[in-house]
């Protein structure tokens, strides 16, 4: 079944949450734990190369591709944005 406001099957919005998560703490050097509720640049800092990476990381350890061109960055501020993104925006490798 799918999320209601964002048509995302929440299953799969989950795996990309904590595939967002882990791979965030990995770049950022964090000993703290990345949290869905954070903000990419205000609270990380996630530059857009370190965007960019992440997307690239995220596609090859869940196997799809995501479609980059749909993304709206004036709406996906936080780590659990980005991860509604691309569970919603994505297509098996």
């Amino acid at each position: 079944m799918a999320l209601p406001e964002t048509g995302v099957d929440p299953e799969v919005r989950q795996r990309v949450v904590q595939a967002t998560t882990d791979t965030l703490a990995v770049l950022l050097e964090r000993d703290e734990p990345v949290t869905e509720g954070m903000r990419l640049m205000d609270e990380l800092m996630v530059s857009s190369l370190l965007g960019l990476e992440l997307l690239l990381r995220l596609e090859e350890q869940l196997d799809i591709q995501i479609d980059v061109e749909l993304m709206d960055q004036d709406q996906i501020h936080t780590v659990g944005d980005l991860a509604t993104f691309v569970a919603g925006h994505h297509r098996p490798a």
